[in-house]
């Protein structure tokens, strides 16, 4: 087991968390959530105790299960980590399982499984999952519902506590295990709670799971998913599988690409996209910033298009790789890699601080993905440009023949005939044209495609100004000038000393008002002013920037 301990003498709450390296990937094939439900099921038996002492005392328990790991927390009163940390360790040493909860618990997943059912992020990963390679464990249901998880067990003839016994015999271990603990104790004494509660954890000496490197396969590349939404959408999703580059954190390619593909600026895929009218929002990530499902992970282009996008989507999809071409063309550059790089190290040492159960709960995963000297800033690093794995990711995986296309919107109602088992979701899937895949294979380059000019507004003095020494609380606002136009007023941070300014304007406008036409040429106004801005603040934005335009009952309010 990997563990970090901290010691901070002025906490409000201790606080714990445990991940386990095995989440709903490792689900039996024929028992579709049982990791989710072995998650709600494990606190069952001291269960009473357990929430007694945690909520009895102003703390705060949970867990959740996700595709490669599951992550058990919680936060009390400091005075009481030693009892809680007893009662947290036995649920891994001896899971009682209770068979009296079972039904309830059940119901719990189910719960959780109908209230996603009409949120449509859930519904179009369930289709994108259920629809790849049946082989591979990614196709499989991973949250579970009162059939998947009823019908399994009654045909092998055992209850669903044997079920779970066997998961956890089968797949808990001490070596998979990564903890987290702060406290108002010592360093010293922290480390004797921590192995006088852990000691007796079996130990079986399991391996950590890796995974097939292609979830989708052969046969459902090069395809498109038209998919019917609940609510009134028009989106195209692009998604590719690419390498788990876990190993290789400290480049980050990954990252560099979805900078540059979800850039906004002038020259960026989504400007011209605009300017054409075919969208109107654009992002860009790998799976889970950097850090990919134990051997693979995938690369996703996601937009919001259009009338005219969506009647002309083939074009939307050959101008993205358009632009991929000119990143291929410009090859990786190390002034930008440097630009994210000082984002990175700007975001992390001026990060909001954590409550301690979530500062816990994610290092207890960081430890675990990266070396322990790292922990903390693992999220952040981009110590190292390799150009060969960025040129690897767009040379060999970002291109036409290993894409899935999903095309969302109603409209497809009437050819959708076709449901995905869990969800319902209504689609038609299909194999895109060879003649439209050469096409993208072989686009030309555009010269309104280009790389972002540098970014002037990425700080790199943090010195602040003020001479104030360091107050017991904040101070307030001072007016420092006023006419019959505006008033203005200044308060000079000397609390919280962060290298920070805040603005906040009010432009009054009588006539907002007066009658309907004048309310709504209010907030047009606002829109098309902010979407007027996006390529100028868009860079200023990365580099640290926050604004909101609104239009307000009194007039505009720019904060």
């Amino acid at each position: 087991m990997l563990i970090v301990l901290i010691s901070h003498p002025n906490i409000d709450k201790a606080a714990a968390a445990l991940d386990v390296s095995i989440g709903s990937l490792a689900n039996p094939r024929d028992v579709p959530g049982i990791a989710h439900f072995f998650e709600h099921m494990l606190f069952i038996g001291s269960e009473s105790e357990y929430k007694k002492l945690i909520k009895g005392n102003g703390g705060y328990s949970n867990a959740f299960t996700c595709s490669d790991h599951t992550n058990y927390y919680f936060d009390i009163n400091p005075s009481l980590l030693s009892d809680a940390l007893d009662i947290f360790a036995q649920f891994f040493i001896s899971p009682l399982f209770a068979a009296s909860s079972t039904d309830r618990e059940l119901e719990a997943v189910n719960s959780e499984y109908e209230g996603n059912l009409f949120k449509d992020v859930r519904r179009i990963t369930e289709l994108e999952k259920s629809t790849s390679d049946s082989e591979h464990p990614y196709s499989d249901f991973p949250s579970g519902n009162t059939e998947s998880l009823r019908t399994t067990h009654k045909q092998r003839g055992i209850g669903i506590r044997e079920v779970l016994l066997d998961f956890y015999k089968a797949q808990y271990s001490l070596n998979r295990m990564s903890l987290a603990v702060i406290g108002n104790q010592s360093l010293g004494e922290l480390q004797s709670l921590v192995i006088n509660s852990f000691k007796d954890v079996p130990n079986k000496k399991l391996q950590i799971p890796k995974y097939a490197p292609d979830p989708y396969g052969e046969k459902n590349r090069k395809t498109i998913c038209y998919v019917v939404p609940v609510k009134e959408s028009r989106r195209l999703i692009i998604k590719w599988v690419i390498p788990d580059h876990q190993e290789l954190y400290y480049c980050n390619p990954e990252s560099y690409l979805s900078h540059l593909i979800g850039h906004e600026g002038d020259g960026s895929l989504l400007s011209y996209l605009k300017q054409l009218g075919l969208a109107i929002e654009l992002s860009s990530a790998d799976r889970n910033s950097g850090l990919g499902l134990p051997g693979f992970n995938f690369f996703t282009i996601n937009l919001e298009l259009t009338i005219e996008g969506l009647n002309r989507w083939e074009q939307v999809i050959y101008i993205v790789y358009q632009y991929l071409a000119m990143l291929r063309k410009e090859g990786p550059k190390e002034w930008i890699f440097n630009e994210c790089k000082n984002l990175n190290e700007m975001h992390f040492q001026f990060r909001e601080k954590e409550r301690p159960a979530k500062f816990v709960s994610n290092l207890a995963l960081r430890i675990r993905n990266y070396p322990l000297t790292e922990c903390l800033s693992g999220d952040y690093e981009m110590r190292e440009l390799c150009p060969d794995l960025i040129n690897d990711v767009l040379n060999e995986y970002v291109i036409p023949s290993k894409m899935r296309v999903f095309l969302i919107s109603k409209e497809f109602v009437s050819i959708a005939t076709e449901k995905e088992k869990w969800f319902g979701t209504q689609y038609k899937k299909e194999y895109l044209p060879d003649e439209f895949i050469k096409k993208c294979e072989t686009c030309d380059i555009i010269p309104e495609l280009h790389l972002p000019k540098p970014n002037e507004f990425i700080p790199t003095d943090f010195h602040l100004f003020s001479k104030e020494k360091h107050s017991i609380r904040p101070q307030l606002p001072i007016k420092i000038k006023e006419n019959e136009f505006y008033r203005l007023y200044y308060v000079d941070d000397s609390f919280y000393k962060l290298p920070k300014a805040y603005l906040y304007f009010e432009f009054r406008n009588p006539l907002r008002n007066v009658d309907p036409i004048h309310f709504n040429m209010n907030t047009l106004y606002v829109k098309l002013v902010k979407d007027s801005l996006t390529e100028v603040v868009y860079p200023a934005q990365l580099g640290g920037l926050q604004y909101e335009l609104s239009a307000v009952n009194y007039g505009i309010q720019i904060i």
